[in-house]
C-alpha cells in the first residue's frame, strides 16, 4: 500500500479495546461526581468509610472471579484425557514444581502491591487525624500537578522494570504533558495560597499525594508484571489486594476503637458511632451503595487498562479523569469559581491532543513520529508482502520465459539431427 508523503496527519481505525479509555472516563466522572457529594462531609468518619467502601469495591470482584474459574475447569475437564500414562504423570510433577514457584513469585509482589496501595490509602487518614487533633483545616483539592510525578514514576519504572521501549510518538507527548502540567502545577499553587490555608499542612498534604502517586506508579507496575510473567488475570489480582487490605483494615482500624474524636457538633466520639450517624440519613446508605459498585467498576477497567494496554497507558486515562475532574467543577461550582479558565481550558486541549497522539489515535507524519507506530509498521508489512509478491510474480515469469527458450532451441537442435 503507498502511503502520501504529503498527508501529515493520520486517524486509525479503533479497536473495540480502545473504548476501555471512554469506560473509564465516564466512571471516573461518576466516581468523582459522588466524591463531591461526600466531601460535603469532611470528616474523619468520611475518611475511614472510604477506606471499607474501596475493600467492598475490590470484594465484588470474586463474583467475575469466580465465574471465570469455574469456566475454565469446565474447559480443563473437557480437554484433559481421562487416563494419563508415566510421562504424562511426570510432567504434572514438573508442573506442579514450577507452578509453586510461579505461585511464591505472585504472593511476593501481591504482598508488595497491597501495601503500597494501602499507605497511599491511609495517606490521606493520616492527615485528617492531625488536622482534627490540632483543629486545623487543609483545602483538599484535585491536584492536576500530581500528574508529574505520576508520569515521571511510570516512566522510569516502565523503563527499569518493564524493560519499556518508548519511541519518538510516545515521548513527544510525554513531553507535551509535562510542559502542560507544570503550568497547571503553577495554577494549583496559586489556588493554595489564594485560600489562605496553613503553609506547613498545605506542604504535608502535598508531599502525602506525591507519595501516594509514586506508590500508585509501583503498584501499576508490579501489576502489569503480574499479568505478563506470573499469567494472573485482572480478577484474581483484586481479589487477592481485597483479602490482604481486610486484613490491613483490621490492624489498622483496631486502636481507633479506643480512641475518640470530636464530630461537627464538637462531641467526642469514636469514629464508628461517626459512621453510624451517617448512614441515619437513608440517602447516604444509597450514596454508600452506588459508590462501592462505581469503585468495583473504576479499578477493574483501571487493571483492564494496564493487562490490555501498559502502566503508561492508564497515566493516559488519569489525564482523562482530570479532565472529567474539571468539567465536573465546571458543572457544580461555574466558571465564575473557576480561576485562569482560559489557560485550563487550553491546557486541557493539549493534554486531550497529547494522549491522541500517545494512544495512537492521532499519528503525526513529520519528524519521524510516524516511525514505529502499528498504523504504518502495518503499512510496511503490507508493502512488503506486495513487493514479494510482485518480485515473485516476476521470478515465475522469468522462469517461464527461460523454459520456453529451452524448448525452443531444443527443438532447433533436433531439426538439424534430423
Amino acid at each position: 500500500m503507498y502511503i502520501n508523503k504529503k498527508k501529515f496527519i493520520f486517524f486509525p481505525k479503533l479497536q473495540p479495546r480502545h473504548f476501555l479509555f471512554l469506560f473509564f472516563f465516564v466512571i471516573s466522572c461518576i466516581k468523582n461526581g459522588m466524591q463531591r457529594y461526600l466531601s460535603k462531609n469532611q470528616g474523619i468518619d468520611i475518611e475511614f468509610l472510604k477506606l471499607y467502601m474501596y475493600n467492598l469495591g475490590d470484594f465484588l470482584t470474586v463474583i467475575p472471579f469466580l465465574i471465570l474459574k469455574k469456566r475454565v475447569k469446565t474447559e480443563k475437564e473437557e480437554i484433559s484425557p481421562k487416563d494419563t500414562d508415566a510421562e504424562n504423570n511426570f510432567e504434572l510433577i514438573y508442573n506442579n514444581q514450577e507452578q509453586k514457584q510461579n505461585d511464591f513469585s505472585a504472593f511476593k509482589k501481591i504482598f508488595i502491591i497491597t501495601i503500597a496501595d494501602f499507605i497511599a490509602q491511609i495517606g490521606s487518614v493520616i492527615l485528617k487525624i492531625i488536622t482534627t487533633e490540632q483543629n486545623l483545616e487543609v483545602k483538599k483539592s484535585d491536584l492536576n500537578s500530581l500528574l508529574i510525578f505520576n508520569i515521571i514514576a511510570i516512566l522510569l519504572l516502565s523503563i527499569f522494570i518493564l524493560r519499556k521501549k518508548f519511541y519518538k510518538h510516545h515521548l513527544f507527548a510525554i513531553l507535551i504533558n509535562i510542559l502542560c502540567l507544570i503550568i497547571l502545577a503553577i495554577t494549583d499553587i496559586q489556588d493554595i495560597i489564594d485560600a489562605g490555608d496553613d503553609i506547613k499542612l498545605s506542604l504535608l498534604y502535598i508531599l502525602v499525594k506525591i507519595i501516594g502517586a509514586i506508590l500508585y506508579s509501583l503498584e501499576n507496575v508490579l501489576a502489569k508484571i503480574l499479568f505478563l510473567y506470573n499469567y494472573m488475570t485482572t480478577y484474581a489480582l483484586l481479589v487477592n489486594k481485597a483479602i490482604f487490605h481486610f486484613i490491613y483494615l483490621i490492624i489498622f482500624s483496631f486502636p481507633f476503637i479506643f480512641i475518640k474524636f470530636e464530630d461537627e457538633n464538637g462531641e467526642s466520639k469514636l469514629v464508628f458511632s461517626m459512621i453510624v450517624d451517617f448512614f441515619e440519613n437513608k440517602i447516604n446508605i444509597l450514596i454508600v451503595i452506588s459508590f462501592i459498585i462505581i469503585s468495583f467498576f473504576y479499578n477493574n477497567l483501571l487493571m483492564l487498562i494496564i493487562d490490555v494496554f501498559s502502566p503508561d497507558h492508564f497515566v493516559i486515562s488519569r489525564i482523562f479523569e482530570n479532565v472529567g475532574i474539571f468539567i465536573i467543577d465546571l458543572i457544580f461550582f461555574g466558571a465564575d469559581k473557576e480561576k485562569y479558565l482560559i489557560i485550563k481550558i487550553i491546557m486541557f486541549i493539549l493534554l486531550i491532543l497529547s494522549a491522541f497522539i500517545y494512544n495512537e489515535f492521532l499519528v503525526l507524519n513529520i519528524c519521524g513520529l510516524s516511525k514505529n507506530t502499528k498504523l504504518f509498521l502495518d503499512y510496511e508489512a503490507e508493502n512488503e508482502i506486495l513487493l514479494n509478491r510482485i518480485t515473485e510474480n516476476f521470478d515465475d515469469q522469468n522462469s517461464n520465459a527461460e523454459e520456453n527458450n529451452h524448448k525452443s532451441l531444443n527443438m532447433q537442435e533436433l531439426k538439424k539431427m534430423s
